[in-house]
């Protein structure tokens, strides 16, 4: 396996527009209030028209930013397609609108659209009482607690344009052309459930969304909609059948960072990413008993700041429910109502 390696030497410009080869293009966009810096949009030539994939958050400048790139680049090209790798709101925000400004079709996978379209609608001026119970049972600080339950939570439509039209569905080894190029859709799971990725071996290049990043690792955070996912589960399962497919010579155009190659080594490395760090709570979890959020360190291997600490819950919680579905692991409730997770004897 040929090691990772970046496309573009450099940082990029949020905002611009990058050739990838001929009738694909890169730009990423701006993530305003968000994790990551940015989050990458593509746009691929479709005969006389253009499709895209994934559109970023509705927040911010972000509908400007569409237009100029839209305007300075492809005055004359209609949309034929917005394709959307899943549901969160850095990639599915802004396809409402650009559906509605252009008169296009979303085209994702059924996961991705019901998620969104629910999610959408889900409005909360306060806490619900059932997130307030999973932090709770996650073993959130009494101090984070407070804070969170004294603000207005951040609702998925906050960053999301309304899904007022319907879409077209996306399965499991579709074969979709683009430009007369064929992609063979494989979904992934884990980030985001039904996730699509999109492959050409024509042109050795994957359209991994989420689902593969070079620098860092996904988040595989486990959310109070689906209390006991395996999302670790999902995703080295995901990873291992990727894993198959995977060669040196793709170019991995990701959702966040920079396109690269070396495929093959970074799905192995994902892979045991997360093994280590499911050996590494069994190893914890031998001297004692702990919450999810009491085993940050022993999974992230450091602290976890404050901005941090969300995304470090929800993935924590990921992990000990991929231990507790494999019979790794029991929990019992504390008395603070936060789950206590201790080794079993099947280790």
């Amino acid at each position: 396996m040929k090691k990772i390696e970046f496309v573009f030497q450099e940082n990029p410009e949020t905002g611009k527009l990058y050739q990838i080869t001929e009738g694909v293009f890169w730009f990423p966009m701006p993530l305003p209030m968000m994790g990551p810096d940015y989050v990458n949009c593509y746009i691929l030539e479709d005969g006389q028209d253009i499709a895209l994939v994934d559109t970023g958050a509705n927040l911010g400048d972000c509908k400007e930013i569409w237009e100029n790139i839209l305007h300075e680049n492809f005055p004359k090209r209609r949309i034929s397609n917005i394709y959307v790798t899943h549901h969160h709101p850095d990639h599915i925000g802004l396809a409402g609108w650009l559906c509605e400004k252009y008169g296009t079709e979303m085209i994702c996978s059924r996961t991705a659209y019901l998620m969104a379209k629910m999610l959408s609608l889900d409005v909360h001026e306060k806490v619900s009482p059932s997130t307030e119970l999973f932090w709770r049972q996650a073993g959130m600080s009494p101090e984070m607690l407070e804070e969170k339950l004294s603000s207005r939570p951040f609702n998925f439509g906050d960053g999301v344009s309304p899904l007022e039209k319907g879409f077209i569905r996306l399965s499991e080894n579709e074969i979709i052309t683009i430009n007369g190029v064929d992609w063979t859709v494989r979904m992934g799971n884990g980030h985001a459930p039904e996730h699509a990725t999109f492959w050409s071996n024509e042109l050795n290049l994957v359209l991994a969304g989420d689902q593969v990043l070079a620098g860092i690792s996904s988040n595989l955070g486990v959310y109070p909609t689906e209390p006991n996912a395996d999302t670790v589960g999902d995703w080295i399962v995901s990873c291992e059948k990727f894993l198959e497919v995977a060669r040196d010579e793709h170019v991995v155009l990701p959702g966040h960072g920079r396109p690269f190659t070396g495929l093959p080594k970074r799905l192995v490395q994902l892979i045991e990413n997360h093994r280590s760090a499911l050996k590494r709570i069994k190893q914890d979890l031998n001297s004692s008993s702990k919450t999810a959020v009491e085993l940050f360190k022993t999974i992230f291997k450091r602290d976890i700041n404050k901005r941090e600490y969300m995304l470090a819950l929800h993935e924590a919680v990921g992990h000990v429910n991929h231990l507790y579905k494999t019979g790794m692991v029991y929990r019992d409730v504390r008395s603070d109502g936060a789950y206590i997770y201790e080794l079993t004897n099947n280790n």
